[in-house]
């Protein structure tokens, strides 16, 4: 994957080496990055609301500096602004500092403290602007902090964050106290980790990058990236004239157990629909009559009811002649079956691990560290936290840590499912895909998923590619299944498989087929 054409998002640690390169090794001063970034705020604001009374919220560091700064901006629109220093005015320093002299001299309303608890026009404004934490804050809002964050969450107005929404960790995503849920975030220069991981990326609302005149001399490297379809584009291996159903990559499904067949069978076809050439779906006898789709070709074991021993050679001689193998869908949890799966993980085949693959693996997440073929593990938050020995909740608060050290322990590319999903490689870069929905939380969209990111495997593509590829794919297919056909409450996992064909022509083009697409269907559903 060429990464330099992804969208990288940076720490707070990495955001400051930027700054300083321009301040102190360009000699760029610090007050004219803070007046181009509050007007570039001021500039969003004034694009996108019409407000006749604006509150500010600014906290002590350079993120309440450049809350002066807009509320001067607006003000010189006309606009009734008030401004709040949360912790009171003493102690400001340097840039901060003069620009809260500028707007006092100007007779801006700037007041101590927090909004009177009776005072409507204060508490209930035209919108309100978040200048409390900037990117550096970690940890919990407490005293007034955490007051002014939770007078936002009361507000309906639009709440525009600067640079970050307050509360939210900037590098991590993480929450550790009260944080402002935003309607936009305006951030500087490039985007940061916290405004796409979760839980802190679904407290961003809009994200706009605005340029603050940190020039390309000072940039530095990120370790974290947002997936786009132009910086995927180089990985789809398309069809050519000379190929044929084998060239294109070959897949095996091991899964299913008696009632969960369809599991194998929903991954066999998402592999179809995202590529694959030929696609073989092994499963126990009373499994393999169930064949929904026909395309799939079914290999039935000679196991009844589920995995044992006795299938065993019959699946070595199935891996030995097919590219990649997704290991686990519907697969069922008896203690003969995760024998199974811990012996064949030992094959030297490009390998997707999922579900009861997953729960076959119990605690012991160092067991795929030795396979030489490329893996892919793609757990949920459930199961990441049983393979890592901690609580989903743990998992759910610390999501980029979580799947940076299951990627690391397990020498595999790791997907974690969910908003946002992240793709974390062994060496610690990590890939946020900013594709998928609220739909995708039905059976079988995992199932899907796990297709879409073998048929990549099988294609020859690297681990950690084919997760991101797969998993972008699989989610931009629920979001035009969402917004063309069935919207999200109502979603089902097979209704990706009418989608997927799309979301890799809107891949394969960088991204313009899809929005002309959607405008002709517009049309003719109107």
């Amino acid at each position: 994957m060429i990464d330099a054409l992804l969208g990288g998002l940076y720490s707070a640690e990495k955001m400051r080496a930027m700054d300083a390169g321009a301040i102190e090794g360009i000699g760029i001063p610090g007050g004219h990055l803070m007046e181009r970034a509050g007007a570039g705020v001021a500039t969003e604001i004034l694009e996108r609301y019409d407000p006749a009374r604006v509150v500010v919220y600014c906290g002590k560091g350079n993120n309440g500096g450049d809350g002066f700064v807009i509320a001067r901006e607006l003000a010189s629109e006309g606009i009734d602004v008030t401004v709040f220093a949360v912790a009171g005015r003493d102690g400001y320093k340097a840039e901060a500092l003069l620009n809260l002299r500028i707007i006092e001299a100007l007779g801006i309303d700037v007041r101590d403290g927090l909004p009177a608890a009776d005072d409507e026009a204060d508490l209930f404004p035209d919108l309100v602007v978040d200048a409390v934490f900037g990117t550096g804050f970690s940890g919990a809002a407490r005293g007034p902090a955490a007051e002014a964050i939770a007078l936002m969450g009361r507000t309906p107005a639009p709440v525009v964050a600067v640079d970050v929404a307050s509360g939210v960790d900037a590098s991590t995503g993480e929450v550790g106290g009260p944080a402002v849920d935003a309607d936009l975030t305006v951030t500087f220069h490039a985007a940061k980790i916290g405004h796409f991981v979760t839980p802190g990326g679904a407290l961003a609302g809009e994200v706009v990058v605005v340029p603050i005149g940190i020039p390309p001399a000072c940039e530095v490297e990120p370790d974290v990236w947002l997936l786009d379809a132009e910086g995927l584009a180089p990985l789809l291996r398309l069809k050519g004239s000379l190929d044929h159903k084998r060239s294109v990559g070959t897949v095996l499904v091991v899964g299913g157990s008696r009632g969960m067949g369809g599991a194998a069978f929903m991954t066999a076809m998402g592999a179809l629909r995202s590529g694959a050439g030929l696609v073989h779906c092994a499963v126990p006898a009373a499994a393999a009559s169930d064949r929904p789709f026909v395309e799939v070709i079914t290999v039935p074991l000679p196991d009844e009811q589920h995995l044992s021993a006795v299938s065993l050679e019959a699946l070595r001689e199935e891996m030995a002649g097919l590219r990649a193998t997704a290991l686990g869908p519907g697969l069922g949890r008896a203690p003969e079956t995760v024998d199974v799966v811990r012996t064949l993980i030992g094959e030297p085949v490009p390998m997707l691990i999922d579900a009861d693959g997953l729960w076959a693996l119990g605690d012991d997440l160092e067991a795929p560290a030795g396979r030489e073929a490329p893996t892919v593990l793609t757990p949920h938050e459930g199961e990441l936290a049983r393979l890592l020995g901690t609580s989903a909740d743990e998992v759910s608060a610390h999501r980029l840590s979580s799947v940076r050290e299951a990627a690391r322990r397990s020498g595999a590319a790791v997907l974690l499912k969910g908003e946002a999903s992240i793709v974390a490689d062994p060496s610690g870069a990590a890939y946020v895909i900013p594709t998928g929905n609220p739909g995708l939380a039905t059976p079988g969209t995992g199932d899907v998923l796990s297709g879409a990111i073998v048929a990549q495997l099988a294609k020859g593509l690297p681990a950690t590619d084919a997760a991101c590829l797969g998993g972008y794919l699989h989610g931009l297919a629920a979001d035009l299944a969402a917004d063309l056909a069935v919207g999200t409450e109502c979603l089902i996992a097979g209704d990706l498989f009418e989608f997927l064909p799309a979301a890799v022509e809107h891949v394969k083009t960088g991204g313009e087929l899809a929005d002309e697409e959607e405008e002709e269907h517009g049309a003719a559903s109107r």
